[in-house]
């Protein structure tokens, strides 16, 4: 997986399966929506071997995302063997 961290964006790249892409977004909204914020999913690609993988662009309503919660998920990300780009 490619991540793309923004403080109004996330770009996840790569992923395999859907069910991998439904687990990321739960964590992510038990996160970030807790704080105040709404965000918004759009899906492209498709997985399987002769896709590129599933691409989700996370969109984040309200207050931008801190220094401290960029790092934190910069984590949440590079557990789970993401390669981590912020921007």
């Amino acid at each position: 997986m490619n991540i793309l961290l923004g403080r109004n964006e996330i770009i996840v790249k790569g992923i395999s399966t859907h069910n991998k892409a439904q687990s990321i977004l739960i964590e992510l909204r038990e996160y970030i929506e807790t704080r105040d914020r709404r965000i918004n999913v759009l899906f492209k690609g498709s997985p399987g071997p002769w896709g590129e993988g599933l691409c989700l662009r996370i969109k984040i309503d309200g207050k931008p995302l801190g220094d401290l919660e960029i790092k934190a998920l910069e984590k949440f990300f590079k557990i789970r063997g993401g390669f981590v780009e912020i921007v």
